[in-house]
């Protein structure tokens, strides 16, 4: 990659009614684009003719100009100006069917290509058709692939746009919000999504959005935005204005969690078969699954009567798992388990607990502690460490269906993605070393996968909940202990709109991959 600039195209939506309107828009935002410099441009999704079609047939429309007409506009902005456009359109095939489309034009003004968005999102299955591609162009100055809107909600669209060569990923997106005040307005998207999966791909994510409103219902959130391979955000545009957002991206390296392919194998099998199928075919009483979790900040060294003493008061407070951040302990660390054993078998309920060696060889594990078994989990991700041979097993609890994760594993999202396919209602990891972007990491996990995600660190504690809202956060560095109220009924909703499933909307069959 070399240095190059990019311009992301804040356009005003219109409704299907007034696609002259949004025509004109579009076209005076390329030109801006143009005139700053910009190498690279993106329009947001469904730009032309809209984003809400009412139907499968928006250019039978009288006043909607046809595709190839507008294509020809799109493409001679790019060749006028020199640019590479990415451009978000509603495309039509030959027999009959629509794909929500990125539209890639060369800086000749030649088609290069286009991407179909792979995972629809509620009423889009009513006129689009799926994606099953994620391509890669090679501009010269960078290669970058593109995902569309909800695409950023599962991990394997990212993910296999990095494994394809991908060192900046193009976001055309149409983010949805509510607020009281219009400059106010956000989506989970831009404030986590998006910045994991810049970070977990080491990529640059850059995000164009609409504004504004279409059909007196659908409210955009604006917020354009750039973010480097880091995680950080390094430019947004506001919630409520047109604006060409112009930013200078740059070479950046960045150290990310080596994958382990081999262990992914059920990411690429269908969803039938899957433990998850025969989970959510269960029946259960929601009024009956409440439980409740505690997460504990690490005090950086393992002292098991300490935790055994911290574990008996939260089983007072009724926790129903109690989740310990990773701390460093000795050699042989094990044999202190006996400690925790007795005050879960006195007390009931479950301790998850982390332990970091660096003796001869350095490892960390996760150890499940329930009143019938003590399970040990090696991490199978990492840096520095001996790594383990298998995930988590997922185990049944009070509070539902556990796996644990530990240290770096939170960092790869193929690891909670295979416990949630095994059967997880929460997943519990336990890290070691604060990290800036651990919080959004935690949400997102549990977003993505429709799961409770209980954390916990050295200087702090989350519990995030299946929609990636945080129910539980121990205030930095104070070591307090924080409790949230779990129910595994709402971990076995997976629709994240209707028609919009974690599971059964998946495409294994397109992440090959993520095996290789």
């Amino acid at each position: 990659m070399q240095p190059f600039r990019i311009a992301l195209c804040q356009v005003r939506a219109g409704d299907i009614e007034e696609p002259e309107r949004n025509l004109q828009n579009i076209l005076r935002a390329l030109d801006a684009a143009g005139e700053a410099g910009a190498q690279l441009v993106v329009l947001p999704e469904c730009s032309y003719p809209a984003y809400y079609l009412k139907n499968a047939s928006p250019y039978e429309r009288a006043d909607v100009r046809d595709f190839e007409e507008v294509s020809a506009l799109f493409a001679d902005a790019a060749r006028r100006h020199g640019y590479w456009l990415a451009a978000g359109m509603a495309v039509p095939h030959s027999h009959g069917k629509l794909t929500n489309s990125a539209v890639v034009f060369g800086p000749d003004g030649e088609g290069r290509g286009r991407y179909d968005k792979s995972f629809l999102w509620h009423f889009d299955s009513n006129w689009f058709e799926r994606g099953r591609e994620f391509p890669v162009w090679d501009a010269g100055f960078a290669r970058f692939g593109a995902l569309i809107c909800a695409d950023g909600r599962q991990p394997e669209i990212a993910r296999s746009l990095a494994l394809h060569g991908a060192e900046v990923i193009l976001d055309l997106t149409a983010w949805v919000s509510s607020g009281r005040e219009s400059a106010q307005l956000s989506n989970t998207q831009c404030e986590y999504f998006m910045p994991v999966r810049a970070f977990e791909n080491g990529v640059w994510v850059a995000a164009a959005d609409k504004w504004g409103t279409e059909a007196g219902s659908i409210v955009y959130a604006g917020r354009s935005l750039v973010i480097d391979p880091s995680g950080v955000t390094r430019v947004c545009a506001p919630s409520d204005e047109e604006s060409v957002v112009v930013y200078d991206l740059e070479p950046m390296g960045v150290d990310i969690v080596p994958r382990r392919p081999a262990l992914y194998r059920t990411l690429g099998e269908p969803a039938v078969g899957q433990p998850i199928m025969k989970v959510l075919s269960e029946s259960l009483v929601p009024a009956l699954a409440n439980r409740r979790v505690a997460v504990v900040p690490s005090n950086g060294t393992f002292n098991a009567s300490t935790i055994a003493a911290r574990y008996r008061e939260l089983r007072a407070q009724d926790a129903d798992l109690v989740v310990f951040g990773g701390e460093d302990g000795p050699e042989g660390w094990q044999v202190e388990l006996s400690a925790l054993e007795a005050a879960v078998r006195e007390t009931g309920g479950a301790l998850v607990l982390g332990v970091a060696t660096t003796g001869c060889s350095a490892h960390q594990s996760t150890v499940l502690i329930t009143p019938e078994a003590t399970i040990e989990h090696n991490a199978t991700h990492g840096r520095g460490i001996q790594l383990g041979a298998a995930p988590s097993p997922v185990v049944p609890t009070p509070v539902g269906n556990v796996a644990l994760m530990c240290g770096d594993e939170g960092f790869v999202p193929e690891v909670a993605r295979g416990l949630m396919l095994a059967g997880a209602d929460l997943v519990a990891w336990a890290a070691f070393r604060p990290h800036p972007m651990l919080d959004a990491i935690v949400r997102t996990r549990a977003d993505e996968n429709r799961i409770f995600v209980a954390a916990a660190w050295e200087d702090a504690a989350v519990v995030a909940g299946p929609t990636g809202a945080l129910l539980a956060v121990s205030p930095r560095g104070s070591g307090v202990a924080m409790t949230a109220t779990v129910n595994k009924a709402l971990s076995r909703m997976k629709e994240m709109a209707p028609g919009t499933d974690v599971v059964r909307n998946r495409l294994p069959e397109a992440y090959g991959a993520l095996l290789r």
